[in-house]
């Protein structure tokens, strides 16, 4: 009887990883979005920032390098206790402004709204601790356009990702969508021709590989069935109307997923014609954990957020959600455990420990390995098709990396789904804060003078984060 449930289980799980291979590869052809609109959508950038002094100058160059006119940036300093607050009056030469606010949305007080005197565009929002989803709510409130785009202030826009968004919505039924984020510490150059470059530790290679297939793969196929369940809280984009229609962000541990899963809900229930898009072309950079204790630490916390929207929208599935989502989350996602290959690579060490055949167990074990394997150079081959060009030396590496990381940094995985899924039984609200070192730069063609105009300079050594 074990046996059978294991091959099941085995089966149901070689059928989701042959669509996330096969969904993809035959689908992506390449960038969709290369041409410019003549008309561009208004568009209001908000970017939540908590002690983030190491980083926001970089945050504030990337706004500043958008190919795009007309869009208004937020910054929102959410009860910063170390510099940040200072350090951005001092970049942008804050003056206060009376902003027009909807008054829809809770959130906890705001000191004073600013805006740049160098930089008109760019607006700040000095107020009261009370979290990541209050600092969107806010954001939201002052938000003079309908497309709202979110990103995290260790996160840096590709120059044409508001041009890419601008077109992907000009379907009027998109109601929400997801851009892609890159691991910038794999990436150098400048922000016109950001290229990736391996000559990076271990675990940054695992993390790039993994965002990837997370996005390339998965979330492409996701979305392909109407199924995506999570835009990323690094780069999203909401319409504005339906942020106020679902209630704002809810305080949670997991806001991405949260708010995901309630506009699906919306989407179901009241606009089935609307859609959530995923838009490969539209891209950011995001800086990576540098430790396995902080990376230990965001998966945590990622799978927190994911118990939490199992627990409050699992009774709800397939009535109030759609079909191909309910499937995903709760065949893909929750029995078998996670979006990567480590099932499999178990399933044969539980076969082998029954006594059931080591022949078995290595036949099991070879397919996984070579599912695995087939899977990440996919996920390359998709990245080349979106114009990311890998030199002879990084496709080295990687050949080198990808058999290594399968049979070890995969295993991460059950570690992670493990201590989240015991730690949001003991402690759900408990948040550890991902240290950001700031130390991934761009070569940027323009940087913040302090004569209050912009001038020219070339680090000597930059990476995009």
């Amino acid at each position: 009887m074990g046996l059978a449930i294991t091959i099941f289980m085995y089966v149901i799980f070689f059928i989701f990883q042959t669509l996330y291979i096969f969904v993809p590869l035959l689908s992506v052809k390449g960038n969709r979005y290369k041409q410019k609109l003549g008309f561009e959508q208004g568009m209001t950038i908000l970017i939540p920032a908590y002690n983030e002094e190491n980083i926001i100058k970089n945050c504030i160059q990337s706004i500043l390098h958008i190919d795009y006119r007309k869009y208004e940036a937020f910054i929102i300093n959410d009860g910063s206790s170390d510099n940040t607050m200072e350090l951005l009056k001092s970049l942008l030469k804050l003056e206060k402004v009376n902003k027009k606010k909807a008054n829809k949305l809770a959130h906890k007080q705001i000191t004073a709204v600013y805006q740049s005197a160098r930089f008109p565009q760019i607006f700040v929002i000095d107020k009261a601790n009370g979290g990541k989803a209050d600092s969107l709510n806010a954001g939201i409130e002052y938000a003079e356009y309908e497309n709202i785009v979110t990103l995290d202030a260790d996160s840096s826009l590709d120059v044409n990702s508001l041009q890419v968004i601008n077109s992907a919505f000009r379907d009027e039924n998109a109601i929400a969508g997801g851009g892609m984020v890159h691991i910038g510490q794999a990436f150098h150059g400048d922000y016109t021709n950001p290229k990736p470059k391996l000559s990076i530790r271990n675990l940054m290679k695992f993390q790039f590989i993994q965002y990837l297939a997370n996005f390339y793969l998965y979330k492409i196929t996701q979305a392909k069935f109407n199924a995506l369940a999570i835009i990323s809280g690094a780069f999203g984009i909401f319409k504005k109307s339906a942020l106020f229609e679902v209630g704002g962000y809810r305080i949670t541990v997991g806001e991405d997923m949260d708010i995901t899963m309630r506009i699906q809900k919306l989407i179901k229930t009241k606009y089935p014609e609307k859609k959530i898009l995923f838009i490969p072309e539209a891209v950011c950079f995001t800086e990576g954990p540098e430790s396995f204790r902080d990376l230990f630490k965001q998966r945590i916390r990622w799978q927190k957020a994911f118990i939490d929207c199992i627990i409050i929208y699992g009774p709800s599935l397939f009535t109030k959600f759609g079909i191909g989502m309910s499937l995903f989350l709760i065949v893909d996602a929750l029995i078998l455990g996670t979006l990567t290959a480590f099932p499999t690579l178990i399933i044969p060490f539980i076969i082998l420990f029954s006594g059931q055949g080591p022949y078995l167990a290595l036949m099991l074990f070879a397919f996984s390995f070579s599912l695995g394997i087939f899977q990440s150079l996919v996920a390359l081959t998709i990245t080349q098709r979106f114009g990311y060009k890998f030199s002879k030396r990084d496709r080295i590496r990687l050949g080198l990396f990808v058999p290594f990381e399968i049979v070890t940094y995969r295993f991460l995985g059950v570690i992670f789904n493990t201590f989240g899924t015991v730690g949001y039984f003991i402690n759900k609200h408990s948040w550890n804060k991902v240290k950001r070192h700031g130390t991934r730069h761009q070569t940027y063609r323009e940087d913040l003078s302090d004569e209050g105009k912009v001038v020219e300079f070339t680090p000597k050594k930059s990476k995009i984060g």
